[in-house]
């Protein structure tokens, strides 16, 4: 048994005033806007939390991991894709007026950087190569002047043990961190980031391949095609050989299990119809 799991947890199949359930997972209603200022003050705060940006594919994922629903239903989940943002506003979900927006995770993961400078927000950058975590660092020091990185960690490419997950928190904790920022891909980095805020104090944010991008590695995907939610074919375009399976396959699984959903609350609409 992985270190992560440790429990089960029943996932509510419903909507609140201030989430939408898309398949497994309850969706915060928010802005882009929300979840930046509301990741700062939480972190501000000392609370304890982990945040994930998921998409289609997350959606496709939890379907058959246990684990991994366990880990979207005790954080708090953003829509990072325009296919899960669209689903949201079909179902015409919104919470004091709010429109249901995308939180795109590289945006997300600088807004937060740039405005928690002034508050005085500490960083911990944990995932990706040592290569890329000292591009990531020298990048945003310079777009960020005077943001404070309290550290970095570059995990092995492998699933993690106990051991490696204690001595990582070991670390996080020598250096008192309000936000540790986890990129290690999904579904790792959301099952890791959900077993390290049971055991510290601050906000684990799960960015994916947000480090890439800040770092220089990849290219920003335009605003027109994120717009018109293609920005996963650019991705495709960039990375086809890791990427191909995910597109192919879990965007076909996405649509199975929101057309299910779908079917399934109709007809309970019809039947409360006839009682």
């Amino acid at each position: 048994m992985k270190p992560w799991e440790i429990k089960e947890i029943t996932v509510p199949m419903s909507d609140s005033q201030d989430r939408c359930q898309v398949g497994t997972l309850a969706f915060e209603v928010a802005t882009l806007d929300d979840a930046v200022n509301r990741t700062i003050d939480e972190a501000l705060r000392r609370r304890s939390d982990h945040i994930h940006l998921a998409n289609a594919w997350s959606i496709a994922l939890a379907e058959d991991d246990s684990q991994l629903r366990d880990a979207f239903g005790t954080g708090s989940n953003y829509p990072d894709g325009k296919p899960v943002v669209w689903v949201m506003r079909w179902r015409h979900r919104r919470s004091n007026g709010i429109k249901p927006a995308r939180v795109d995770g590289p945006t997300f993961f600088e807004r937060v950087l740039e405005q928690g400078v002034p508050q005085n927000v500490k960083h911990f950058f944990f995932g990706s190569t040592p290569e890329t975590l000292e591009k990531l660092q020298d990048n945003v020091r310079i777009r960020f002047p005077g943001i404070d990185i309290v550290g970095v960690s570059s995990p092995p490419f492998k699933d993690l043990t106990a051991e490696d997950l204690a001595g990582e928190l070991a670390r996080i904790r020598a250096c008192e961190p309000h936000l540790v920022w986890v990129g290690l891909g999904t579904p790792k980095q959301d099952k890791v980031a959900a077993y390290l805020a049971e055991h510290y104090s601050g906000i684990f944010a799960c960015v994916g391949a947000a480090f890439d991008y800040t770092a220089g590695n990849l290219r920003e995907t335009p605003k027109w095609i994120q717009e018109a939610g293609l920005g996963w074919l650019f991705r495709l375009a960039q990375e086809p050989r890791r990427l191909w399976r995910r597109y192919l396959f879990g965007n076909a699984r996405f649509i199975r299990i929101v057309a299910k959903q779908i079917a399934t609350e109709q007809r309970t609409l019809r039947a409360g119809k006839l009682t």
